[in-house]
């Protein structure tokens, strides 16, 4: 599908935003699957997704090399139509995004009942299984308390659940229930949570965050097509980025004046007036097998119910 140039440029201001970042072309590429291609369950022509990946200053060859190697580790499928080559999420990849959709578009911080998710993993667990185990808990934001302890204060069950099944380790993993005593002080658990996930990078991650976003409350009602929808990649992106590094903890367990609650707000308030002109955009520069991307499903629009 061929594009006319003009249609694909940037303003200096909003182009600005992605001064500093560090974009990589499989990171950038399983955003811009997870938040717009994964609800629609469609393939798109890898052209359609090089003329994407341009706009982030990526170039056409990486984005090759990038699409190929996601291939190879059971992120995307591609299927071949003549001399086009077609890249849809593997099943595989579809759970992965989904998991992390859970938390990405819930922009509404959980209330907390107290209680704390610990998954325990046997000691006799092969080393292997055990590090692609640990890779997955923390992709969930789980925290190590210890070597074989992992613990959670909001985990999604369903998302454990299906970790643990597709990790062959329900027989492996014990998975409990605890909760902080009154009768004790609950300072201990703060620098335990402190330690353990580290909240003094995370912090600082999202104070740079609300300050690279925060100026396009002021200048969204002026973007073009294209340039909304590459502020809600650059948005998705780095929310995502931080998220998946901040445990969720409840306010009680947290600093105050906690700026994570902050871009949480900001980040849900953007994506909400940003949706439908980047939807425009993508329906009308991406190709798939069957021709344009379908219409902007219930699975994205429901997102802006959780601000």
């Amino acid at each position: 599908m061929p594009h006319d140039d003009r249609e694909f440029q940037m303003s200096p201001k909003v182009d600005r935003i992605r001064k500093g970042l560090l974009l990589r072309a499989n990171s950038l590429v399983i955003t811009v699957y997870g938040d717009a291609i994964a609800p629609r369950k469609q393939a798109i022509w890898l052209g359609s997704l090089i003329a994407l990946a341009e706009l982030f200053g990526l170039s056409s060859r990486g984005v090759r090399t990038s699409a190929f190697r996601l291939a190879a580790d059971d992120w995307l499928d591609v299927e071949r139509v003549g001399r086009r080559s077609y890249y849809g999420l593997s099943d595989v990849g579809l759970l992965r995004v989904q998991h992390a959709d859970r938390r990405i578009y819930e922009f509404n911080h959980p209330q907390w009942d107290g209680r704390w998710t610990l998954a325990v993993l046997v000691g006799s667990m092969r080393a292997s299984k055990r590090l692609d185990l640990k890779r997955e808990l923390l992709w969930e934001s789980f925290g190590q308390l210890a070597p074989n302890v992992f613990a959670h204060p909001h985990a999604d069950h369903t998302s454990l659940r299906e970790i643990l099944k597709a990790a062959n380790a329900e027989e492996t993993v014990a998975v409990l229930s605890a909760e902080s005593l009154d009768a004790y002080a609950r300072r201990p658990l703060q620098v335990i949570m402190k330690e353990t996930f580290k909240l003094e990078h995370v912090e600082r991650s999202w104070k740079q965050f609300i300050a690279r976003f925060s100026p396009v409350l002021s200048i969204y009602r002026s973007l073009a097509p294209v340039e909304s929808f590459f502020v809600r990649t650059l948005l998705i992106h780095e929310y995502r980025r931080v998220l998946l590094r901040d445990p969720n903890l409840p306010e009680a367990l947290l600093p105050v004046n906690w700026p994570g609650l902050h871009a949480r707000h900001l980040c849900g308030e953007l994506y909400g007036v940003l949706l439908a002109p980047s939807e425009l955009f993508l329906q009308s520069h991406v190709e798939t097998a069957d021709g344009a991307l379908v219409k902007t499903p219930r699975a994205i629009t429901r997102r802006l119910s959780t601000r």
